[in-house]
């Protein structure tokens, strides 16, 4: 069948396939399919070096990392079932590590009953999100935010590091290293989120006020400060939802002088959205009661994204996954579950949050691993070797 397909319609075909999962499934189908399309190979090799030029003429040095956010669809013989949320980075030798989904701590122990190994063409697998880093040392920091654009025509990193925006080419021709440098004529200090939208990147003060960078790197205001969420305590988060902006305002209602030293359930966050209007340049305030309907929000220390709760069956739409960066650290070297118990479901509707370790498993999209990835107790007599890390094995 598939050897009836003119070879202009493949090529149109393959040209449309960005990821390594798609490329390999459809590689997979037949011996036609296989050799109508070269094997998946990455634009950038990750890790790489970013050298930041400062103003003042000194230099700093980061890594640039990549980790991939998979979503696991459950059978399609069983639609009832939920599906699983996976977040890997790739090392620079192919070699593949778990981490937490909210942000970039590693998974050091895994569960025995925890699936060793996947076999993507096994699985319903898309890809969700990409999600980028930088390191210095090795050492992660929450605060510094990355966005990426792949596009041929404006091939570009921008990186904000201590409230800085720097953006470079992302040319690694010499040494493997991109530079970047702090944008000409732009005087903010204190942006604390970026995103790339719609051919250009957006990025968010910690007042609120929003700016856009075309492909020129000028530098525009699209929205005003919200006076109301401006406060030190605010945290502003940028994520894309259904092809719109949104801004994710994240703060404690109250914050007494022991608060940092309280378990996180006394700390009551609160959460905003806002929407960016581009016709009149300024956010709006989305409305609490159904102001994501079936949409879920993942806001997390080193990326935002958001899923569709009919993709998780048992979830509810208009909430907010959150990651609780007051005590991340306190589970870290825990055991896996362990570290869910610092994070929390914040309900647009209702105005507050739970533990994530509340909910039923079935509500939990993240851990533990559905039933459907387990092997059978056939394979497991088979598989005698106990593997101590996660690696995900792709059929090329």
């Amino acid at each position: 069948m598939a050897s009836r397909i003119p070879g202009e319609l493949l090529e149109s075909i393959g040209k449309c396939l960005n990821t390594r999962t798609d490329v390999s499934r459809f590689r997979a189908v037949c011996k036609s399919l296989r050799s109508s399309i070269p094997r998946f190979e990455k634009k950038l090799q990750f890790p790489i070096k970013v050298l930041i030029r400062n103003t003042n003429g000194s230099n700093t040095t980061f890594t640039l990392t990549e980790s991939i956010v998979f979503h696991l669809a459950p059978p399609r013989d069983d639609p009832h079932k939920r599906g699983w949320l996976v977040k890997v980075e790739e090392g620079k030798y192919g070699e593949t590590r778990m981490l937490h989904p909210l942000s970039q701590f590693v998974v050091g122990r895994l569960p025995h009953s925890f699936p060793k190994v996947f076999n993507l063409l096994e699985f319903r697998v898309f890809e969700y999100a990409r999600v980028y880093s930088i390191h210095d040392d090795g050492w992660w920091d929450r605060n510094n935010k990355v966005a990426l654009s792949m596009n041929l025509g404006f091939p570009v990193v921008m990186i904000i590091a201590d409230g800085v925006l720097y953006p470079g080419e992302l040319d690694v021709s010499v040494n493997n290293c991109i530079e970047v440098s702090q944008l000409d004529h732009d005087q903010h200090y204190d942006y604390e989120d970026v995103i790339f939208h719609e051919g250009k990147f957006y990025a968010v003060c910690q007042d609120g006020q929003a700016v856009v960078v075309d492909s020129c790197l000028n530098v525009k205001v699209v929205a005003p400060p919200i006076l109301a969420c401006s406060g030190g305590d605010h945290k502003k988060s940028l994520v894309e939802s259904s092809g719109e902006l949104l801004l994710v305002d994240r703060y404690p209602s109250t914050m007494g002088e022991d608060s940092y030293l309280d378990k996180w359930l006394d700390i009551e966050l609160k959460f905003k959205v806002f929407k960016l209007n581009t016709a009149e340049n300024q956010w709006i305030e989305v409305d609490e009661r159904d102001a994501l309907s079936d949409r879920i929000l993942l806001v997390g220390d080193d990326s935002c994204f958001s899923v569709s709760a009919r993709d998780f069956p048992g979830c509810k739409g208009n909430s907010i996954y959150f990651s609780n960066f007051f005590y991340m650290k306190n589970n870290m070297e825990g055991e896996f579950g362990g570290m869910f118990s610092e994070m929390g479901v914040f309900r647009l509707d209702f105005g507050s949050h739970l533990p994530l370790t509340y909910y039923p498993s079935c509500d939990n999209i993240f851990y533990p691993p559905p039933t459907w990835t387990w092997l059978s107790s056939k394979e497991k007599k088979r598989k005698k070797k106990i593997w101590r890390r996660i690696s995900l094995h792709v059929e090329n």
